[in-house]
C-alpha cells in the first residue's frame, strides 16, 4: 500500500488493479435490478390472471343467480389464493348490475341487483352483472413499486 503512496501521479493514473472489481459492481448491480424488474412484472401478471380467474368465478356464479349479490362476492373470495386480501371496499368484490338496451347499445345502472330493480328493465334488453375487485401489489423490489400500485380486474356478464 505505501509502495502506490510513492509513485508519480502519471504512474497511477496508468494503474489498472482493481478495474474488473469496479466493473464488475457496476454491472452485477445493474443485471440484478433488470432480473427484480422481470420478476416483479410476471409476478404482477400471475397475479393479475388470477384475479380475473376469481372475479370471472363471480361471473360465472350471476349468471345463474343474479340477485345474489352476496353469492357473488363468496364466489369471487372463494376463488382467491390463500391469503389474499381485495382492497374494494369493503374487502369484497363489487356487484352491479344495469340494462342493455339492444336496440341502440344504451345502458342504463340500476340501483341494485335486486328482482324488482331487474323488472324495471324493459322487455328484450339484456341485464348486466358486473363484478369488480381491486388489490394491492406487494413489489419485490421498491424502486418498481410505484409502477404497479395495484391490480383490477372486471368481469361482465349479459343474461338475458
Amino acid at each position: 500500500m505505501t509502495h502506490i503512496m510513492h509513485r508519480k501521479p502519471s504512474s497511477v493514473l496508468q494503474d489498472r488493479q482493481g478495474v474488473s472489481a469496479v466493473e464488475f459492481a457496476i454491472i452485477a448491480s445493474l443485471l440484478t435490478t433488470l432480473v427484480l424488474g422481470a420478476y416483479d412484472i410476471g409476478n404482477a401478471a400471475q397475479q393479475a390472471i388470477q384475479l380475473q380467474e376469481a372475479v370471472r368465478s363471480g361471473g360465472a356464479y350471476a349468471v345463474n343467480w343474479p340477485t345474489d349479490v352476496s353469492g357473488i362476492q363468496n364466489a369471487v373470495t372463494g376463488a382467491l389464493p390463500n391469503g389474499w386480501v381485495l382492497t374494494t371496499p369493503g374487502g369484497v368484490a363489487s356487484v352491479t348490475c344495469s340494462c342493455l338496451n339492444t336496440t341502440n347499445g344504451t345502458v342504463t345502472s340500476l340501483p341494485g341487483c335486486t328482482t324488482t330493480n331487474f323488472d324495471t328493465c324493459a322487455a328484450g334488453s339484456g341485464l348486466m352483472v358486473s363484478v369488480n375487485a381491486t388489490m394491492a401489489y406487494t413489489s419485490v423490489d421498491t424502486i418498481f413499486a410505484s409502477i404497479i400500485p395495484q391490480l383490477s380486474a372486471t368481469y361482465v356478464t349479459r343474461i338475458q
